[in-house]
């Protein structure tokens, strides 16, 4: 069976989309007996530099918008054609491939979001999508405490949700669809009442499960919580920081370490002094991927509060360090982390305050396991690590 997929995000090691695009091609060549990557040109340097690029079943199409093209894309105006433009070439690209050797089936894979189109449909072969995000919304009495442009960025956000369901750029990539994917729940809203008999829930993000370890875990001599990713308002750290501040309380010695920037970043250092926790929040600044996942095992847990989350990442990278995690039950984090590997707080009718107190009292409890209690939750996290693996979800897919 020849493959075609659709993945304008796709480099080896850089993470997020990039991630998501290079890991499906590489497990999908495993699957499939030819396997055809449409991308940018941009990617080229970087994909045939690694190893595993030179399968003989894989290969790659590489595609670009023209320089000027790509000199407009720097203005945030232009932005959304660009996408669009890019997505019509590329399955221009993918019609003349088609035309010389066949693809019996194609997939939309990166970017996860659909608010651009795919036209890949128009290929005529069966067409698979996702699984896409982006239905995932902060729930609007969790977020008082936001900044007003935090505030002013949600709305706006759940106003994108409503048109891209009605997009005249996705209806007819859904339309044309075999099979649509979408990684939560709440990203069901992105597809039509009509075409949901097609669609289902699968994550769009996993892990390296050989990579996971069983080494024993560095435990700290005091109860240390870490976050890593953007200071975003919608990444939920203001709750932490307001959490720990309760946590002190009963524990004084906790403490917290941000990794990672971002626009939010003075305004998270306000909070912090407000809650007269300055001392015990550590910012730390962006780390390089690898130095972030040697440090994850050094701390007691992984606290992550996202509001809207698809993915996580940052969670699964715990996971595989054998760190528990501290999540809402929102978006991603929700899924990926269950009772075996973390703490996953209950947001249904809760306050703000409520929230603050849940992760709080998360925070204590991991705080005072005992080392054996700690080392069974660390199992755990390699466990779940395991059970979402990229060959997992990929077979998964491929099924249809």
């Amino acid at each position: 069976m020849r493959v075609l997929l659709s993945a304008y995000a796709c480099e080896p090691g850089k993470g997020s989309e990039p991630e998501v695009g290079w890991q499906r091609a590489l497990h999908m060549a495993e699957l499939a007996g030819e396997v055809w990557v449409l991308t940018r040109s941009n990617n080229q340097a970087v994909i045939e530099s690694d190893p595993l690029s030179s399968a003989p079943d894989l290969h790659f199409l590489y595609y670009d918008l023209p320089p000027w093209v790509l000199l407009l894309k720097k203005q945030a105006w232009f932005y959304p054609l660009y996408f669009i433009l890019w997505q019509w070439g590329a399955y221009r690209l993918a019609a003349r491939r088609h035309r010389i050797t066949p693809f019996d089936r194609v997939y939309h894979v990166t970017f996860a979001s659909m608010q651009y189109g795919s036209f890949m449909g128009r290929l005529g072969v069966p067409f698979i999508v996702g699984p896409i995000a982006g239905g995932e919304r902060a729930p609007l009495r969790l977020r008082r405490s936001m900044p007003c442009r935090g505030k002013v960025t949600e709305l706006l956000r759940d106003l994108g949700i409503i048109f891209q369901r009605y997009s005249p750029l996705t209806r007819p990539a859904f339309a044309a669809a075999e099979h649509i994917y979408v990684a939560t729940a709440d990203s069901l809203r992105l597809v039509p009442a009509k075409w949901r008999h097609k669609t289902s829930v699968h994550l769009a993000i996993a892990t390296m499960s050989h990579t996971a370890h069983c080494d024993e875990r560095r435990l700290p001599d005091l109860p240390r919580f870490i976050f890593a990713g953007r200071l975003l308002h919608w990444k939920g750290v203001h709750f932490a920081i307001r959490a720990l501040a309760e946590a002190r309380k009963t524990i004084p010695d906790v403490t917290l370490t941000l990794i990672g920037c971002g626009p939010e970043e003075q305004w998270l250092r306000e909070v912090a002094a407000k809650y007269a926790v300055a001392d015990a929040v550590v910012f730390a600044g962006y780390l390089p991927r690898w130095m972030l996942v040697d440090t994850l095992n050094s701390y007691t847990a992984f606290v992550y509060p996202s509001l809207h989350d698809s993915g996580g990442f940052a969670v699964l990278e715990s996971l595989q360090e054998g760190t528990p995690v501290v999540c809402l039950d929102l978006g991603g984090p929700g899924i990926i982390v269950t009772s075996s590997c973390g703490i996953i707080i209950p947001t249904a009718d809760a306050d703000e305050a409520q929230i603050v107190t849940r992760i709080a009292n998360a925070m204590i409890s991991l705080g005072t396991l005992s080392a054996a209690e700690l080392k069974h939750l660390s199992m755990g996290a390699l466990a779940r690590n395991n059970e979402l693996s990229w060959a997992s979800l990929t077979n998964h897919i491929a099924a249809r």
